[in-house]
């Protein structure tokens, strides 16, 4: 692609992003950023820069300006110059020459060496049509960053607050319109009435009309403007909590049931739910109170003074109710989510409830669950029913009791207060109550969204894991590794799982890792990948600490294939292609194919196109297995951890996928852990763990000579080779893979 002269390859947007990135002193590179926001094979356009620069710690803002009017961006360059022809080049500053004028330095981010460009103002417009973006260092605390709770709720209904303060608008103007028809129903009873005037009756209802019309248009705007804060509030509320549940370690998930946390994150949906509505809605009801209380004081402030008194006794009814009803609420929130957790482990689990008949168990369990969820909340509406009950009188004589007392004051007293204002004063102390007592049951909505926000902030405010921020090393992976000393175990009270384990692995070699159940094997591979940073001792990849390496450049550069693997809803082709979209059909093949799974993909009515069902039932354990490796050769990683990733194959499968081995360790470290040895033959060491604790390492003649757990748990596979020859055990291995 040529833009007068300007060479670009790739993807100048992220490459920009990344180098300005990089001078304002965070850490980013292209790789990381394509794999993030790359959708299939195309590249993020100009539409998107001010969001992922955002995204990743940066301030930007795109305004558009004159080319004459350049000179004034000086002091604050970097820029992103965003060309005609859909690229993005770096305006790092500018200068005046004596005969071109006024002359941009640009940089091409795509360049190896990041070539500057000098265009004068002639060339520059050819190519540029005035838009680019400014960007900055963001230093404050973003709401990304923030711990969830109300501050962080208040702020996100702030950031709509020009929407929400045209709705107040809408409700102070529609408090006039609530103040308007008692009084005309006053007059009409006072003037039209006892003066028989036809005219006044006819002005008063065309004045009617126009109010309901200006109070049904008022409503439609109220609304309108709810709806549209309501989605945008909403929607930023999904992506947070998607954000911050991947940004969790992995030990969470492992500690916490899956049920527990859908639990807890469906109560979002309240919280956003309450903010727009209860809260909102009821100081939105609350402005005619503005008009309400002066309009019934000047109107008779005995009856006044009798609806307060109600209304006041109502508040302090609900008041007074509120912490035994937060305490059965939490009673509640506690049973709802054993309840979620059973019936979500039940559904995961189905396939061993059918194969071990533990319907009866299960239901059983669910039954006792039901119930101490059906008595919790029994509980609660059986409280709540009280305040409601005693409310109920005082609500009732706001507008009754005040009626009758009104009438005995207008027979008692006719000149104090006449029939028409005690009709309007009734019909205003109607609308005085509503609000009121929202007001008063807010305080029991506090409560139960207290317990709401308590729950989620329990889910949203753990640790993230450590390292995935935008610092940290991101320099290539070649694939030395070092584990030097290091101890860990899961939990404090729970044995070593590795114990001074020390080991190297030289780059683009094999190893092999061997042992007993429990012995540390995979613990290994978690380690490696950062899964679980609390260990102790030095794990050194290129001679840089582990924990200094950036997460996410980290697990891109290590392929992992677990014994068991997850497959996402999709077609094949999809899930080979997950961590590398943009991958050409070619390069999606030939992973297949050294994954040994191109075979039974042919074999489907639609090959790579063929949809995977939820967990990929329509597969077997081997075949999800080869598609899993397959996944992980597509990204050729500098580093391969295989965790038993043929255990599930057959015979002929495994012997494709160990055919293949030596292509598929070409150019990388290969790390092997399997329970069949015949697979680690061909390592340049294999490593045999035993109680956390490397017990041997060397090569397959040497461990057989010299290890007996090796030399055991290989002539215990290898029945038929001669144990007092175990040189032939080799050669016989190797024909076979022959």
């Amino acid at each position: 692609m040529a833009s007068h002269g300007i060479q670009l390859e790739g993807s100048s947007i992220l490459a920009a992003l990344a180098t300005v990135a990089s001078s304002l002193g965070l850490e980013a590179s292209v790789e990381q950023l394509a794999h993030r926001y790359s959708s299939g094979a195309r590249s993020p356009g100009h539409d998107r820069i001010v969001a992922i620069a955002q995204d990743m710690g940066l301030q930007a803002r795109e305004i558009t300006i004159r080319l004459e009017e350049l000179a004034r961006l000086q002091s604050v360059l970097p820029a992103l110059l965003k060309l005609t022809d859909g690229n993005v080049l770096i305006l790092e500053r500018l200068r005046d020459d004596p005969i071109s004028g006024l002359v941009a330095i640009l940089r091409d981010p795509t360049t190896p060496a990041d070539a500057l460009i000098a265009l004068d103002a002639a060339r520059l417009n050819e190519v540029w049509a005035g838009d680019l973006v400014l960007v900055k260092r963001r230093y404050a605390i973003n709401d990304e960053l923030q711990p969830f709770g109300m501050a962080w709720l208040m702020a996100q209904v702030f950031r709509e607050r020009r929407i929400f303060l045209e709705i107040a608008a809408a409700s102070i103007i529609g408090t006039i319109f609530a103040l308007v028809p008692p009084f005309l129903s006053m007059i009409i009873i006072d003037r039209v009435l006892v003066n028989h005037s036809m005219a006044t009756l006819i002005v008063i209802f065309t004045a009617t009309l126009i109010l309901i019309a200006f109070e049904m248009a008022l409503g439609w705007v109220r609304r309108f403007f709810m709806e549209a804060a309501t989605t945008r509030i909403d929607a930023r509320l999904n992506l947070y909590v998607l954000e911050r549940l991947l940004s969790l370690p992995m030990d969470y998930f492992e500690r916490n049931p899956t049920g527990s946390i859908l639990s807890k994150l469906a109560r979002v949906a309240k919280i956003r739910g309450f903010l727009t509505g209860q809260l909102f809605g009821a100081f939105l009801d609350a402005f005619p109170l503005l008009g309400l209380v002066p309009a019934l004081l000047i109107l008779d402030w005995r009856l006044a003074f009798l609806v307060f008194a109600f209304a006041g006794l109502i508040f302090l009814i609900v008041l007074f109710f509120l912490k035994p009803l937060g305490r059965r609420f939490k009673k509640v929130v506690a049973t709802e989510q054993a309840k979620s957790a059973h019936l979500v482990e039940t559904i995961q689990g189905m396939k061993t409830i059918k194969s071990l008949a533990l319907e009866g168990r299960r239901r059983h369990e669910w039954d006792l669950r039901v119930a101490q969820a059906t008595i919790a909340r029994h509980d609660l509406g059986r409280l709540s029913n009280y305040p409601q009950t005693l409310s109920l009188p005082f609500d009732r004589l706001m507008y009754s009791g005040t009626f009758a007392l009104g009438a005995f004051l207008v027979i008692a007293q006719p000149d104090s207060l006449h029939p028409g204002a005690l009709v309007a004063f009734s019909m205003l102390s109607m609308r005085l109550g509503q609000p009121l007592v929202k007001l008063a049951g807010l305080a029991q909505d506090v409560a139960e969204i207290r317990g709401d926000i308590a729950e989620v902030a329990s889910v949203m405010n753990a640790p993230p894991e450590q390292g995935r921020s935008a610092d940290g090393l991101r320099s290539p992976v070649r694939g030395a590794i070092s584990f030097q000393n290091v101890r860990f175990r899961y939990a404090a009270d729970a044995p070593f799982a590795l114990d001074g384990a020390r080991f190297e692995i030289a780059p683009g070699s094999m190893l092999g890792i061997m042992g007993r159940s429990g012995s540390g094997k995979t613990t290994v591979t978690r380690l490696l990948q950062g899964l679980n940073p609390s260990y102790e001792g030095l794990i050194k990849i290129d001679g840089m600490d582990l924990r200094e390496i950036n997460l996410t450049h980290l697990r891109t550069s290590i392929g992992v294939v677990p014994q068991e693997n997850f497959l996402f809803s999709g077609t094949i082709r999809d899930n080979i292609a997950m961590a590398r979209p943009d991958a050409p059909f070619s390069a999606i093949v030939r992973a297949a194919q050294l994954a040994g799974a191109e075979e039974f993909i042919e074999r489907l009515p639609r090959g790579f196109e063929t949809r995977l069902e939820e967990g990929a039932t329509n597969l077997s354990g081997g075949q999800r297995q080869r598609l899993a490796l397959a996944r992980a050769l597509l990204i050729d990683p500098p580093v391969l951890v295989l965790d038993e990733a043929t255990s599930a194959l057959d015979a002929e499968s495994e012997a494709i996928v160990n055919a293949n081995l030596q292509r598929i360790r070409n150019g990388r470290t290969v790390i092997c852990i399997s329970h069949r040895l015949s697979m680690l033959v061909p390592a340049d060491n294999i490593l045999v763990l035993e109680r956390g604790a490397v017990y041997d390492c060397g090569k397959h003649e040497e461990l057989l000579q010299r290890c007996d757990i090796y030399r055991h748990l290989w002539f215990t596979q290898n029945r038929h080779i001669d144990r007092s020859n175990p040189h032939v055990s080799l050669s016989l291995v190797r024909s076979a893979q022959a």
